[in-house]
């Protein structure tokens, strides 16, 4: 009974907060709306500028295959000089310039090595890979039909095959949709942050007001405290979960492919360690504004750099690798990744579970144990 009184004044004061309101309900959807539209592993609409002072078939199919690929926005110049092509680059004007040569076509038609010159901007180094891999794929395939055109017109259509046939298949995310694997890992990276942050305020704030006092002269227990506490805030962070997973399919067609059992009890899992987290932090901060700065730091850092979000864990130095275990979101992305793409269950994901569930466990009992300490 006395955890459901404290239940019920944590939803009276969540009620009179339109501004906490605001931020538990709305925040988590628009952050997920923003991130999901402008975070993305493919590069497209690349400004490309060419000079094609040859003008004739080979180099025009060259520029329509260019074209046809959709990941350039091409434009074409007629005056060629270097300096120009350099300013054009210094400027932005173009992340990549290229140059087809007089005679680009003949050399084509003789059988001869026919020169290219692509002069690509390398200060953005994650870009210009892209490009680089981009023209090496649109070349390759431009080279394996000019060799096909040629062995047909020679009469070794039966035998005009490569050596080898390698025929690739993308498992799990067939379309090699970057959403579709960012979109997911959002999820994790937003209930942390928000589950934790829900938390943060709940006992500065109790302090701050001098409202902390009076609880601490009724019977109530530490456990009960801590109990009617989260649960108002757990129940809305689970109420959040739905709404981002319901526009992470609508909006988003993102598919979900594994059991909603086995996310919704992935989720609760992970937001009791956040939410405990967010508890423990307010019990060893004095004010709203250390308790929030801890929180951001504590959570969306790790969440979103060690969690293997963005950047590859097997790429990172050693130390950090190790560090990364300690993040929490590390594991419910391993989860919700599988679950959403792979299709996979418990019995794959065990070990994930315990981690999280570890994790939840730790900082519940720490944040119970610095109640007591500080009651004292």
């Amino acid at each position: 009974m006395r955890t459901l009184a404290v239940i019920r004044k944590e939803v009276l004061q969540l009620i009179r907060d339109i501004r906490l309101l605001y931020f538990s309900f709305v925040w988590p959807l628009l952050l997920l709306l923003i991130f999901g539209f402008t975070v993305s592993f493919e590069v497209k609409n690349i400004k490309l500028v060419y000079f094609d002072m040859d003008g004739k078939t080979e180099s025009r199919a060259l520029i329509n295959a260019f074209r046809a690929t959709g990941y350039f926005d091409m434009t074409t110049e007629n005056d060629f000089s270097w300096k120009k092509c350099q300013e054009t680059l210094e400027k932005g004007e173009a992340k990549a310039i290229m140059i087809i040569p007089v005679g680009f076509s003949r050399q084509i038609a003789r059988q001869e090595s026919a020169k290219l010159q692509l002069l690509i901007d390398g200060s953005d180094n994650n870009t210009a890979s892209i490009v680089m891999n981009y023209v090496a794929g649109i070349t390759q395939s431009f080279n394996e039909r000019i060799t096909l055109e040629r062995m047909n017109r020679a009469g070794y259509a039966q035998s005009a095959r490569t050596p080898i046939d390698a025929r690739l298949q993308f498992l799990f995310n067939p379309s090699l949709r970057s959403q579709n694997f960012i979109v997911p890992g959002l999820i994790a990276v937003i209930m942390m942050i928000i589950g934790t942050l829900l938390t943060t305020l709940t006992i500065t704030v109790e302090w701050e007001r001098g409202t902390m006092e009076q609880l601490l002269y009724t019977p109530i227990k530490p456990i009960e405290l801590i109990l009617g506490k989260i649960t108002p805030y757990f129940v809305i962070s689970m109420i959040q979960v739905t709404t981002v997973l319901l526009a992470s399919i609508i909006i988003f067609h993102v598919p979900l492919k594994g059991s909603l059992l086995v996310f919704y009890f992935a989720s609760a899992l992970f937001l009791l360690g956040a939410l405990g987290v967010g508890l423990f932090l307010s019990l060893v901060s004095k004010t709203q504004q250390l308790a929030m700065m801890l929180a951001f730091l504590l959570t969306f850092l790790p969440a979103f750099l060690l969690s293997g979000f963005i950047f590859p864990i097997d790429s990172m130095p050693i130390s950090l690798q190790l560090i990364s275990y300690l993040v929490p979101a590390k594991y419910f992305l391993n989860i919700i990744h599988a679950i959403f793409l792979k299709g996979a269950g418990l019995d794959i994901l065990w070990m994930n579970f315990i981690a999280m569930f570890v994790f939840s466990a730790f900082f519940i009992v720490m944040s119970i144990t610095r109640f007591k300490k500080r009651i004292e």
